[in-house]
C-alpha cells in the first residue's frame, strides 16, 4: 500500500480516499542519476487543500512504511473544477539552489565528494542538506585532479566532475532518522524477484540507441612540459602501445566500422594508467545502449513475502518468446500509485560486447552492414504474422518476371517462399480431444480443431497453441428477449424505499456539511495519543517511520513519551508518593477550641470577669480618682 505525506501529515491514504485524504492519477517516476518526479492532482475536497505551497511542501511517498520518494512541489496549477494539478521533483534536486564557488583540488573521489556536500549544507535550509553516506567509487590511482573558474551549482559539479569520469550512481537515503547522500559504483542487490512472461510480464518493448557507439579512442593525459617549461602537447599512450597513439576493437569495427572519439584525463600522468583508463573507457563506449521498458506486476502486491523490485536492482527476466533469458538493471520505475499493474519497469542490459551470443537470440534480423533493429513481437499477433505472410508471399510471387530468370534468383525466390509458407496456418483436421493430437510428424502452422471444445491449435515452435473455441452462448440473451427500459423513475415500483427530494432535505444533512465535520474528526483524530509499547529507556524510542500520536512507555522511569512534529515529547513519568499520606490516614480536623485539650492553662471570657476588671473600666477610674484628689487639695 502506498501513502503519501504532506510536511508529516497525511496527503493521501487509499482506505481515507474517502474520508478527505484522496488524490488523482498519482504517478511516480524514478530513474538512476534522477531527481525523480511525483504527480498528481489534489481535488478541492482533500483536508490538505490549502497546505501546498511551492518549493517549501516537502511531499514523500512510502510503501510498506518504507520513504520510497521525498522531494518538494515545485509547481501546481488549477483547473476550471478548482483540482490542483501538483508536480513535485526529488530531494536530488535541492543540490541545484547551491553552488560551488572557483576552487582547484588535487585529493581522491571521497575528499572532493565531500567537499562538494559540505560546501551544499552551508548555502541550503536543514530540509536540504544532507549527511554523506556510502563513497564506493574509486580511482585506481587515489588521486584526481579537478579544478574550475565558474559558478556551476553543486549538482552539475557532481555530475560533471565525478560521473562523468567514473561513472557511478548518485542516491539518497533516510537511515536511523537521519538524511543520507551516497555515491556508489552499484547498488550491490539481485532481486530475488523474477519476471516472466506468462507469469507477471504485461508488455515489453525494447530500444536501441547506438548513437554514441565509438570504436577507436584516442586517450590523452595531463599536460607536458619540456626541459625549457614550454608545453609539449598532452601525454598519450604511444610509448606503451607499439608507438599507437590509439586503441581500438575489432569486433565492434567489422559491426558499426571506424567511429573515433578523443577523451582526456588531466590527472593521469602515467602513460601506463592512461593505457589502462583508456581500455576501460572504449569498453563502456562499445557496449550497445539497450534498453527494456517493462509493464510488469510486482509479485509483491501479491504475496508480502516477496521481494519487490527496486531501483538499481539486478533483475532476472526471463520471456522465451523474445529470446530473453538474463539479468537488467532496474534504470527506472514509473510507479502508479492507484493502479500498480499499471506499473512500468525500464531495465539496461549490461552487455560486455556488442558482439554477445545473446544479442542474436534478442533479435530476429540483422546483419555486419546495417544497424541492429529490434522485431521483439508478443505472442498475441501470431495470427497477423500468418495473413502478413501470405500477403508477402503474394508479392513475391508477383516480382517473379515474365520470362527466364537466373537459377540462382529462382532458389533465393524459393528459400523465401518457402519461409514464409512455413508460418501460415494448414487446417490438417479434427481430433477428439487435445491428447489426441498428433505427437510426430508435426509442421509449423498445422491447425486442428478438437471436436471436445471446439477450439482449434497450431503447432508452433514452442508447442501446440490455442488459437480459439465454441463459445457457449446459451446463457446469453437475444435482442429481441432484453424487455424496454423504463425511462423516468415514476415507470418503476418504488419498492426499495426511495425518499424525494423534499424528503432528503428534511431528514439528511447536506454532504459538504457532513465532509467539513468529517475533516474536522480527521483533524482531531491526528492528534490522538496511540500506545505502541514499552521500550528499555530514551535511547531505545525509535527514529524513523513513525506518526504523530505514537506513544511509547520507558520501562526504566515509568515516563511516556509522544512523538510530535518536533520529535519526542514527554508526557508523564512514576512518582514516587512514598511521603504522602493516604486520605483515610489524616485525622478528623477540631473544629471548636473546645475540642482540644486545654494544656497550656487558657481561661475563658466567664472566668476572667470573675476575677480581673478589664482596663478601659481600671484607667478611667483611676483617672477620676485622681481628678477627685486634686479637688480635695483645692
Amino acid at each position: 500500500m502506498y501513502i503519501m505525506h504532506i510536511n508529516g501529515k497525511i496527503l493521501y491514504a487509499p482506505d481515507l480516499s474517502n474520508e478527505g485524504y484522496g488524490v488523482i492519477s498519482p504517478k511516480l517516476s524514478m530513474e538512476l542519476n534522477k531527481a525523480g518526479c511525483l504527480e498528481f492532482t489534489l481535488p478541492p475536497n482533500n483536508a490538505m487543500y490549502d497546505q501546498i505551497h511551492k518549493l517549501k511542501s516537502i511531499i514523500t511517498v512510502y510503501q510498506d512504511q518504507e520513504e520510497i520518494f521525498r522531494g518538494r512541489v515545485l509547481h501546481d496549477e488549477k483547473d476550471f473544477y478548482k483540482r490542483k494539478n501538483t508536480y513535485c521533483e526529488g530531494d536530488l534536486a535541492f543540490l541545484i539552489d547551491s553552488v560551488q564557488r572557483p576552487y582547484s583540488f588535487q585529493g581522491d573521489i571521497p575528499e572532493l565528494f565531500t567537499q562538494f556536500i559540505m560546501n551544499h549544507n552551508s548555502q541550503v535550509e536543514q530540509e536540504k542538506q544532507f549527511n554523506v553516506g556510502e563513497i564506493t567509487v574509486t580511482d585506481s590511482n587515489q588521486y584526481i585532479n579537478r579544478s574550475d573558474s565558474g559558478y556551476s551549482s553543486t549538482w552539475d559539479a557532481i555530475n560533471g566532475k565525478l560521473i562523468n569520469t567514473h561513472g557511478g550512481y548518485i542516491r539518497t537515503r533516510l537511515s536511523g532518522g537521519k538524511r543520507y547522500i551516497d555515491y556508489i559504483s552499484d547498488y550491490g542487490r539481485i532481486s530475488s524477484q523474477t519476471i516472466q512472461f506468462g507469469l507477471n510480464l504485461l508488455d515489453i518493448s525494447e530500444y536501441i540507441n547506438a548513437e554514441n557507439i565509438f570504436t577507436c579512442l584516442i586517450p590523452l593525459g595531463a599536460e607536458q612540459q619540456n626541459e625549457e617549461g614550454n608545453s609539449a602537447g598532452r601525454l598519450t599512450i604511444s610509448s606503451v602501445n607499439g608507438g599507437k597513439d590509439y586503441i581500438e576493437d575489432a569486433e565492434a569495427i567489422a559491426l558499426f566500422g571506424r567511429i573515433w572519439k578523443v577523451q582526456e584525463w588531466d590527472d593521469v600522468t602515467l602513460p601506463e594508467n592512461l593505457l589502462t583508463k583508456g581500455r576501460a573507457f572504449l569498453k563502456s563506449g562499445i557496449e550497445m545502449a539497450v534498453s527494456l521498458t517493462i509493464k510488469a506486476v510486482d509479485l509483491h502486491l501479491i504475496d508480502v513475502d516477496t521481494e519487490r523490485i527496486r531501483l538499481g536492482d539486478l533483475v532476472r527476466v526471463i520471456s522465451i518468446p523474445h529470446g530473453i533469458d538474463r539479468l537488467f538493471l532496474c534504470s527506472k520505475i514509473v510507479l502508479d500509485l492507484v493502479n500498480p499493474d499499471q506499473t512500468e519497469y525500464t531495465f539496461g542490459v549490461t552487455f560486455t560486447t556488442m558482439t554477445e551470443k545473446q544479442l542474436s537470440g534478442m533479435k530476429t534480423a540483422q546483419n555486419n552492414v546495417s544497424v541492429v533493429q529490434s522485431s521483439a513481437q508478443t505472442a498475441q499477433n501470431s495470427a497477423n504474422q500468418a495473413n502478413n505472410a501470405v500477403n508477402e508471399v503474394e508479392q513475391i510471387i508477383a516480382q517473379i518476371p515474365s520470362d527466364y530468370v537466373k537459377n540462382s534468383e529462382f532458389e533465393a525466390y524459393k528459400k523465401e517462399v518457402s519461409s514464409k509458407i512455413s508460418s501460415v496456418y494448414r487446417f490438417k483436421g479434427s481430433v477428439a480431444s487435445y491428447e489426441a493430437l498428433p505427437a510426430v510428424n508435426r509442421k509449423v502452422g498445422d491447425t486442428y480443431n478438437l471436436l471436445d471444445t471446439g477450439a482449434n491449435y497450431a503447432w508452433t515452435d514452442s508447442g501446440w497453441d490455442k488459437l480459439s473455441e465454441t463459445i457457449d452462448l446459451s446463457g446469453y440473451a437475444m435482442k429481441e428477449e432484453i424487455p424496454a427500459v423504463p425511462e423516468k423513475t415514476s415507470d418503476l415500483e418504488n419498492d426499495s424505499g426511495y425518499v424525494t427530494t423534499t424528503e432528503v432535505e428534511e431528514g439528511y444533512v447536506e454532504i459538504n456539511t457532513f465532509k467539513t465535520f468529517q475533516k474536522e474528526i480527521a483533524n482531531k483524530i491526528s492528534a490522538v495519543y496511540r500506545f505502541k509499547g514499552s521500550v528499555e529507556n530514551y535511547e531505545a524510542l525509535p527514529f524513523s517511520d513513525m506518526e504523530v500520536g505514537d506513544t511509547y512507555n520507558l520501562l526504566d522511569t515509568g515516563a511516556n513519551y509522544a512523538w510530535t512534529d518536533s520529535g519526542w515529547d514527554k508526557l508523564s513519568e512514576t512518582i514516587d508518593l512514598s511521603g504522602y499520606a493516604m486520605k483515610e490516614e489524616i485525622p478528623d480536623m477540631p473544629a471548636k477550641v473546645s475540642d482540644l485539650e486545654n494544656d497550656s492553662g487558657y481561661m475563658t471570657v466567664e472566668e476572667v470577669s470573675e476575677m480581673y476588671v478589664d482596663k478601659t473600666t481600671y484607667n478611667a477610674l483611676v483617672e477620676r480618682v485622681s481628678q477627685l484628689e486634686g479637688g480635695v487639695a483645692e
